[in-house]
């Protein structure tokens, strides 16, 4: 022990001097000189004297020094999942990440000095610092797993900590603590590097209830893209529910945010949904539901269908899903049939065409040899000529050829005829002829291109000649060139004209007679040949039924085939997802000259949702634009395109999206990639159900910074003063007993 504030012998001895001197003076003068008082003057001395040289002591501060040993609490990083599948609500109304917070605070006890000091982050695209719980940024778009990894791996021991961090923290990380539902943009375990070395203590804790949840999610909504004015047409919406305990399902159909329809469905029970049937997951069930609506105004309208939420569904962010319609004008084709012969099929097949009010028709029949009556009969009749270059075939959006010598014409039109579907993307429909009058007897070689099919004098392995009723097939049935219905009408048997070998390989068969091909069609360049191989069209017409089948077939065909409008011939615009995990949607817009050669350095303008956008240049006559947070399965844009102040055309295009896989696509705890993540990592897996405050013992919660010396005071355990207390006290009793007090 050492006096920490001794003055100095010198001041000491002054001290007790000048105090010894003023107690022998006081105590020898005065009132102690009398008789009765002089025994008691030695004991009151020492009783006064006493105190006064304990405080000097005090004051002179006796300290002893003492080695403590320093402490410091090992950083441990503490990970939550902010993703949106984070929000949601299983129980008493907490979202996952609350009851995350809560397991944390309840049974890792961030806030115990004894355990380890949490650095608290977030994560759902990113890797993010909080801080505080407080600050945590809520329900991003998705989750990355990666970014955890990373992270983790910058705290590696095998790499260290940073000089910055060990001073900060007071050591290296001990380990780190991560809070997750499972649900990751990435689930491929193997895709996840391992960590350098065993030290970082890693525990994964899965959020979410095990035991099934009840959903309900409108899985597709299929509309028309594009619709006529005072028309009907179908909207048919798939669900899928999950654990819904055969509770009846509400469907609501919705345009333009105002409801106009609702289906009731009831799941088949469960016991009759598996009886006779391998079903994998009986408690899932898929249905469908569909809506007539009617198309009475002009525009985009958005559909919507709402499924009503069960009783305890865990996901409501997946019960609504929308589409657009475009209700537009009745959009006329030009049409031009030519014919060098006529008879009663070409006569049914005009009156056929010219009863549709979609068409504008221009009929050429080349049938007249003499020139001067040939004239005068174009003049009087309204009867057009073929065109005889291109321009003058790119005025029409589907040609009609009936029986005719092609090879007998002028090079010039058959190349206006090839460009016309290769280049302009128009529609070509060929009837039967005889002999060079048909197209199995055509030889120039463009010309036979365009066919789509192999006639059996082609090649071996003949067919016989299909005679039978009309049947449509899958392809047919899409194409919706004419309906089940329409050929259930016409009940007179059909007759193949040619004898086909075989369908070219892009081809498609829309319709049949005993296996024998007899609507075909293929895509050449941008355009479409179609080949209408029957005998006696005229069968087909029926005027009691409106033009019965024909009518209906004629129809058909030249609107599947007359998609490319001469306003829209110079642009071509396509949309599609960047990915299957976003919203964001990407446009490609093709830009062509009158000539239909690329255009570049174009001004091309997109219109989508209400944006206008300029497309930039990608390549040569090719042009790009993205946009983002598009929710809708089904989008109507439409491109604009002009160079040096020459209008190009214009694209109107309504596309249906395959839905954005999301972090709401599945919301169900997914415990199987995080035990394995945390096997990965050389970590542990928890459910947060199983957390208890043994958790926190996993990591080392204190390290020892060594041993410090320390002068510290002796007099607060000393009993100095308590002598002090008890020798003053002991002195004015004394005083009062003798009479001085």
């Amino acid at each position: 022990m050492i006096f920490a504030n001794y003055p100095g012998h010198l001041i000491v001895i002054s001290l007790l001097a000048a105090s010894t001197a003023a107690v022998l003076f006081v105590f020898r003068s005065g009132e102690f000189r009398k008789a009765k008082l002089k025994r008691y003057r030695v004991p009151l001395a020492v009783l006064q004297y006493v105190p006064i040289v304990l405080l000097l002591v005090i004051l002179w501060n006796p300290s002893r020094s003492k080695d403590i040993e320093m402490f410091s609490r090992r950083p441990v990083l503490a990970l939550f999942d902010t993703s949106e599948s984070m929000s949601t609500i299983e129980t008493r109304a907490a979202t996952r990440l609350d009851a995350a917070l809560q397991v944390f605070r309840e049974e890792l006890r961030p806030s115990d000095p004894e355990g380890p000091e949490y650095r608290i982050f977030g994560f759902d695209r990113r890797t993010y610092h909080s801080g505080s719980l407080g600050f945590l940024r809520r329900w991003g778009s998705g989750t990355d797993m990666h970014s955890v990894r990373d992270l983790l791996g910058r705290y590696d021991l095998a790499q260290g900590d940073s000089q910055e961090d060990a001073s900060s923290a007071g050591g290296k990380v001990a380990g780190a603590v991560i809070f997750t539902d499972g649900q990751a943009a990435d689930k491929n375990v193997n895709s996840y590097l391992p960590l350098h070395s065993n030290d970082l203590q890693i525990v994964v804790i899965g959020v979410g209830s095990r035991s099934p949840q009840s959903d309900v999610a409108v899985k597709s909504m299929t509309a028309p893209s594009r619709v006529m004015i005072d028309t009907t047409y179908s909207v048919q919406v798939a669900l899928v529910a999950t654990h819904v305990n055969d509770q009846p399902v509400t469907v609501e159909l919705l345009k333009d945010g105002a409801a106009v329809d609702s289906k009731r469905l009831s799941p088949e029970p469960i016991a009759e949904r598996t009886r006779d049937r391998q079903i994998s997951n009986p408690a899932v069930e898929e249905m469908a539901v569909e809506f007539t609506v009617s198309a009475d105004r002009l525009g985009i309208h958005t559909l919507s269908a709402r499924v009503e939420a069960v009783a305890q569904e865990v996901d409501l962010a997946n019960n609504q899903r929308s589409a657009m319609v475009e209700v537009v004008q009745e959009e006329r084709v030009k049409v031009l049939f030519y014919s060098q012969t006529a008879n009663l099929d070409i006569g049914k097949v005009r009156q056929a065409l010219a009863r549709d009010s979609k068409i504008d028709l221009d009929l050429g029949l080349d049938v007249i040899k003499i020139p001067g009556l040939s004239a005068r009969a174009a003049n009087t009749s309204g009867y057009v000529r073929l065109p005889e270059d291109r321009a003058g075939f790119y005025k029409y959006d589907v040609l009609v050829l009936g029986p005719c010598d092609l090879d007998g014409l002028r090079d010039s039109q058959i190349d206006g005829l090839y460009s016309f579907v290769v280049d302009r993307g128009g529609g070509l429909i060929l009837l039967p002829g005889r002999d060079t009058y048909g197209p199995a007897g055509w030889q120039n070689a463009a010309i036979r291109s365009l066919i789509p099919v192999i006639f059996a004098s082609d090649e071996p392995g003949l067919r016989s000649r299909g005679v039978g009723r009309l049947e449509l097939t899958p392809e047919g049935t899409d194409a919706a060139v004419a309906s089940v219905a329409d050929l259930e009408d016409h009940g007179e048997p059909t007759l193949a004209f040619y004898q086909i070998a075989d369908t070219k390989p892009a081809s498609a068969t829309l319709a049949v007679v005993d296996d024998a091909p007899i609507i075909s069609v293929h895509r050449v360049g941008r355009g479409r040949v179609c080949l209408l191989n029957a005998s006696r069209l005229f069968q087909w017409y029926r005027e009691d039924l409106e033009g019965g089948l024909l009518y209906k077939v004629m129809s058909g065909l030249t609107a599947y085939l007359g998609r490319t409008s001469s306003l829209e011939a110079g642009v071509e615009l396509f949309a599609e997802r960047a990915n299957d995990r976003t919203n964001k949607v990407k446009f490609n817009a093709y830009v062509c000259d009158e000539s239909f050669a690329p255009v570049a350095g174009a001004n091309v303008l997109l219109r989508v949702a209400g944006q206008v956008l300029s497309m930039r240049p990608a390549d040569r006559g090719r042009y790009v634009a993205e946009i983002e947070d598009v929710g809708n399965q089904t989008i109507v844009a439409a491109a604009q395109a002009e160079t040096n102040g020459m209008f190009l055309g214009e694209k109107t295009i309504a596309a249906n999206l395959p839905p954005a896989v999301g972090e709401m696509t599945n919301i169900e705890l997914n415990e199987e990639f995080l035990r394995a993540f945390a096997k990965r990592l050389n970590g542990r897996y928890f459910h947060a159900d199983d957390i208890d405050e043994d958790v926190a013992k996993l990591f080392e919660a204190r390290r020892s910074l060594g041993t410090t010396t320390r002068m510290s005071s002796v007099w607060p355990n000393w009993p100095l003063l308590l002598i002090l207390c008890l020798l003053l006290s002991t002195g004015w009793f004394l005083r009062r007993a003798i009479g001085l007090v």
